[in-house]
């Protein structure tokens, strides 16, 4: 009898669909299941030679335990396993029933994770004993869903363990079928068809691409095999159909890259990533050995250092791995930073010890085995010195994917050059599908069609597995990629690394389009304000680790350890310094950062009378720039002792108490309503509102009185990530009557004013006017208990120059103060790296400077800084509590003349610390600088590569020219350099002492003194 013929083939894809159910059925030969014991719920993770030392009891099906809802804490278990019977090598799984993320041991060592994503993990062949380290959280987040449960009311439960046989003919039929139902969706949504998986009427396939007929009839020939013979007959028709329908000659190529993103902390603390790391390398090196041609990625050596101390074995392992090239060590930067927050020589540090590290794991010399890639994919915008920084820092690529979650404005190029500030270049790829690739065909086509550099770059690299505790590929998205390097429909898989892409991607680079500028992303900006306390702790302690290299170069010491600078570096990564974690990261790290401070504070005046004979108390500025401090001494016999101003050479030290000490006159015209100095003069209502300044005889152009404003503050999304378009029209005047009174005179002058704000909080500010000061200060102490609130101190003034300028890490940047197109109003907050300046178009004009305040608004004159949020999610109490807040204003001034700093300078000097000795004399200074323009010394340092220091200056405002650096004593050498200290030129000689350094806009000097 002939067989019928269906003429129907609208129904075909819904007959494939359930045929992968019967074959799924068939995966596994044997279940069996296993005993399990296990120890007591630890509060505190321990390790397994701790957990073998508990007490152990028999687990069964359907037990709770951890806390509610999940938390840090963790339960050991142990599971015997016999050894595997005949035929079954290379097919035994351990399935483990139970939410919380677990790491399996085999003979002492971490061997696979079982997580969401890893429900299985393959077991070795002889007999074993395993132990189950469960921690009580599940962050996967990029995976909950139907069937992917969170943690209970009553904490975890445990349902069952079983050894499991896998059928591997039905395991390769389950993923060729897999792979053919993705191609069935994807060619019927290309024509605009639907696929109907319920019940009722079905559309005809009146009009489709022939491809989709070839592919529907090719599987309906394979369901009919499978009918008649089974399996083995089903799996040869799905290979003829796939080698009668190789994949187009013009198709592009998906590079893929195992990859398993890791925030170091967000919603987890530093301990659980640290757990996460050992659970997703084991699970990537199992998975590595089972396919050899799977590569993978990873950046942040900070991760590979925790992963180092918690299992050595298992990087021994991943070394053999870096050395054949499969494995890639890369990024450069020790964590994925924020690029706004942290001052330039921290980030220019962050590159120093990171690719350090990635040569160590390398296993080749530091200068020909650092990476050549910066790998931050999730950063909340980049800042437009970032080109530079990296070149100095040995990279040339960068990769990114979060310009695509930009608001308003969409970022026109996937590969493309990205040119900084100062005209360096870095080759640059965006990828618009994230960094949790699985290997979906419709990501991939739709990644492809989103690629507008297709054209002449028909390649996109594609980080590919779950991040964040999802443990990374899974088998799955390894054998999808088997099938799609040559299928019709579909982009050719490969896999790759990145630097060897970035390689290929090399050779079509003079047809790529150059973009300047900043890459500023239009969302998450409330990351520039919140957790306010950590971003000034964070500050502290790089201040005081400048002040202690300051001291060691003057005393002719050498490079500080590294654990201090690595715990600094650790604190920039992008959910930590702009405050999206949860509380107890905050809790955690303050106290470091605030420990790392006075650690260094102290050990920088202990080493600057080291050695000495004299008994003066000396103080010591670590800038290399000449200011005017006013210094608070410590008591003496319980005793206060007045302030004292002091003219501090650039990092020389003066002797209290001897003539280079005096000649700077105390603040003489002081009232409760103003303050002068004979520089600057501010006046203020009877209210206590700030109404004029004016510096040098110079009014400032204030149109309104100057103060503090309240706004609502309830995003849509991402609570401690961002500040909506609409809270900057809700704002009110807070504080608004504040009488003041004087509270301090002398060398420094200071008006105090008290008020309420908001319906819980109370604001004291003092303005601060010291002695030869070209700056009002401004201190604000809040005690701060509102709910959904932004604060912001604003300056109204008359200047209307196109462009607004703020601070970035080392430069500065000019954005759209005015209104004009909807990219400009996208910027309704925008970091500044602790300054900004509101100017006419000459240049003139008001600048706000900040110790450690990123967060700016600027509309029509307008210059606001953002003093504080009270978000409520991830941490439901940030910010609640006392704050101590300080900036400053001050006209704006780009260049120095003999007597000035410009704002950039004056941003660092004005809140830099002071290093005060109880024991020493007054040295010279080591260095003078002359004819500095816009130049700023920002960073002196001990040289890594032998004696001497180096000093770091920056260009903020645009311009070029020639500075002098003059030594006190002739050098035997003075070079050129990068961040990682290699020779990249040299200065002209002046004379035995004096070298001219030639600068060009925006441009980082790094000047090696031997």
């Amino acid at each position: 009898m002939a067989r019928i013929q269906n003429p129907l083939p609208q129904l075909i894809a819904q007959r494939v669909g359930q045929l992968k159910v019967q074959v799924d059925a068939q995966l596994w030969t044997r279940v069996q299941s296993l005993d399990v014991v296990g120890g007591p719920v630890n509060a505190e993770p321990i390790n397994l030679t701790a957990g073998r030392r508990q007490r152990l009891r028999q687990v069964s099906a359907g037990e709770l335990f951890g806390p509610p809802g999940g938390g840090w804490q963790q339960r050991w278990f142990k599971v015997p396993v016999p050894a595997a019977g005949k035929g079954e090598r290379g097919r035994r799984f351990l399935h483990w029933r139970c939410e919380g993320e677990t790491t399996v041991y085999v003979d002492g060592e971490p061997w696979a994770g079982l997580d969401l994503a890893h429900r299985s993990c393959p077991l070795p062949d002889g007999g074993a004993m395993l132990w189950l380290d469960c921690s009580t959280w599940q962050t996967g987040i990029w995976l909950r869903g139907p069937g992917f449960d969170n943690v209970g009311r009553y904490g975890l439960r445990f349902d069952g363990c079983d050894l499991r046989v896998r059928d591997l003919l039905a395991w390769n039929v389950s993923c060729d079928l897999d792979v053919f139902i993705q191609l069935i969706h994807v060619l019927m949504r290309r024509d605009g068809l639907s696929v109907t998986t319920g019940f009722g009427y079905v559309p005809p396939l009146d009009r489709c691409s022939p491809l989709l007929r070839r592919v529907l009839r090719g599987l309906d020939d394979a369901c009919d095999a499978f009918v008649d013979g089974g399996l083995l007959p089903l799996q040869r028709a799905l290979h003829a159909l796939a080698r009668r329908l190789p994949t187009e000659a013009w198709q592009p190529v998906a590079a893929l890259c195992g990859h398993a993103h890791l925030d170091l902390v967000w919603l987890w603390p530093e301990m659980a990533t640290e757990r996460k790391g050992v659970h997703g390398f084991a699970t990537q090196l199992r998975l590595m050995e089972r396919y050899p041609e799977v590569t993978f990625v990873q950046s942040q050596p900070a991760l590979y250092r925790a992963v180092e101390r918690r299992a050595p074995a298992l990087m021994r392992q991943i070394g053999k791995h870096i050395r054949e090239g499969r494995w890639e060590v890369m990024g450069g930067f020790e964590v994925e930073p924020d690029t706004n927050l942290p001052s330039g020589e921290a980030l220019a540090r962050s590159l120093v010890h990171g690719q350090r590290k990635i040569a160590a794991l390398r296993g080749a010399p530091r200068r020909t085995a650092s990476s050549r890639v910066c790998w931050i994919p999730d950063v909340f915008g980049y800042s437009a010195c970032l080109p530079q920084i990296l070149r100095l820092g040995g990279i040339e690529f960068f990769y990114t994917t979060k310009m695509t979650w930009s608001q308003i404005t969409k970022f026109p190029y996937n590969s493309f050059v990205w040119r900084g500030s100062d005209g360096s270049e870095v080759l640059a790829h965006l990828c618009s599908t994230g960094y949790n690739g699985s290997v979906e065909l419709d990501d991939l086509t739709t990644a492809i069609r989103d690629h507008r550099q297709a054209d002449v770059h028909p390649e996109l690299l594609l980080p590919t597995g779950f991040g964040d505790g999802g443990g990374g590929l899974t088998e799955l998205m390894c054998e999808r990629a088997r099938r799609l390097t040559n299928l019709a429909g579909s982009p050719k898989t490969r896999w790759t690394t990145t630097e060897p892409f970035f390689r290929r991607l090399r050779r079509v680079r003079d047809r790529l389009p150059v973009y300047q500028g900043e890459l500023y992303l239009e969302y998450h900006r409330g990351t520039l304000t919140a957790q306010s306390e950590f971003k000034r702790l964070y500050r502290a302690a790089e201040t005081a680790l400048q002040a202690h290299e300051a001291v060691r170069v003057v005393r002719g010491g050498g490079p500080l350890p590294a654990a201090d600078w690595l715990r600094v570096l650790f604190c920039q990564f992008h959910d930590a310094l702009p405050g999206s974690s949860i509380g107890l990261v905050y809790e955690q790290l303050n106290a470091e950062l605030a420990a790392i401070a006075q650690r260094n504070l102290h050990a920088a005046a202990d080493e600057l009378g080291r050695g000495s004979h004299a008994s003066g108390e000396i103080v010591f500025n670590p800038l290399p720039l000449a200011r005017t401090a006013v210094v608070d001494w410590p008591a003496r016999g319980g005793r206060r002792r007045a302030p004292r101003a002091v003219r501090l050479p650039p990092l020389g030290s003066v002797l209290i108490g001897s003539e280079d000490a005096i000649g700077v006159s105390p603040v003489r015209n002081v009232s409760r309503t103003q303050l002068d100095n004979d520089i600057v003069c501010a006046r203020f209502d009877r209210h206590g509102q700030l109404r004029a300044l004016t510096i040098d005889g110079m009014a400032l152009a204030l149109e309104e009185a100057a103060g503090f404003w309240l706004y609502d503050d309830r995003p849509a999304n991402f609570d401690a990530w961002d500040i909506d378009h609409y809270t900057l029209k809700t704002g009110r005047r807070v504080a608004a009557d504040t009488p003041l009174s004087v509270v301090e005179r002398g060398v420094r002058a200071v008006l105090r004013g008290e008020a309420a704000i908001g319906a819980q909080s109370r604001l004291t500010v003092d303005y601060i006017l010291e002695a030869g000061s070209r700056h009002l200060r401004v201190d604000v102490h809040v005690d701060w208990h509102e709910a959904h609130r932004l604060l912001k101190f604003h300056m109204p003034t008359a200047y209307r120059g196109r462009w607004a300028r703020f601070g970035t890490p080392f430069g500065s940047i000019q954005r759209p103060q005015l209104p004009g197109v909807p990219s400009d109003e996208a910027m309704w907050e925008v970091p500044g790296s602790r300054w900004a300046a509101v100017t006419n178009e000459d240049g003139s004009g008001l600048a706000v400077c900040t110790e450690a305040k990123y967060g700016f608004s600027c509309r029509d004159g307008n210059l606001g800084v953002s003093l504080l949020r009270s978000p409520k999610a991830p941490d439901r109490d940030a910010d609640m509590g006392t704050h101590h807040m300080r900036f400053a204003v001050g006209r704006h001034e780009p260049c120095t003349t003999a007597q000035t700093l410009g704002t950039a300078a004056a941003a660092d000097a004005l809140f830099a610390p002071v290093v005060i000795g109880r024991r020493g004399a007054a040295a010279p200074a080591p260095l003078d600088l002359e004819s500095l323009g816009s130049l700023v010394p920002s960073w002196v340092t001990p040289a890594e590569s032998g004696p001497g220091f180096v000093l770091r200056l920056h260009e903020t405002n645009g311009s070029a020219g020639i500075a002098r650096l003059r030594l006190a004593h002739a050098p035997r050498a003075v070079e050129f350099v990068d961040f990682l200290e290699r020779r990249v030129g040299r200065p002209d000689r002046v004379d035995r002492h004096t070298f001219a350094l030639t600068y060009r806009p925006y441009q980082i000097l790094s000047v090696r003194v031997r």
